[in-house]
């Protein structure tokens, strides 16, 4: 038996940037943007003007995050919460902000993640779920 798997393409990805970018500037935002496949592999970064080096660190660790665990980072956060101890805040490269979305096929395959910062965890999330409806027709 084979399984056909499907990847995130270079193409894919800079679509996505473009749509998180497009949404960061119609709200005045300067975020960085960090695509990685579904092994943690960093497959494109943008980051805009006049941000600071703990957002280009957070949108790779969200990224990173979601590549890990196909969660959302504001869902793993939710989980964390309900849980004795909160054990996801002792797995290093673990981030619990809003901003870090799973890449998901329409059959379920995880496919990758993106990671956004440099606004609120609120407005990073909103720029990555721009980016994710941008390749939804190709999921």
């Amino acid at each position: 038996m084979t399984i056909t798997v499907k990847a995130l393409s270079l193409d894919m990805a800079k679509k996505m940037a473009d749509a998180a970018e497009a949404a960061a500037l119609e709200k005045s935002l300067k975020i960085v943007i960090a695509i990685m496949d579904n092994h943690g592999n960093l497959k494109y970064y943008r980051r805009m003007d006049g941000n600071n080096f703990i957002s280009v660190r957070m949108a790779q660790l969200k990224a990173l995050t979601s590549a890990s665990i196909p969660i959302s980072t504001q869902a793993l956060a939710e989980r964390n919460e309900t849980l004795a101890n909160g054990p996801y805040l002792g797995v290093p490269g673990i981030v619990l902000l809003e901003g870090g979305l799973p890449i998901i096929t329409h059959d379920g395959q995880h496919i990758g993640s993106i990671g956004i910062s440099g606004a609120t965890p609120e407005l990073d999330g909103l720029c990555a779920k721009a980016a994710i409806a941008a390749i939804i027709d190709v999921l």
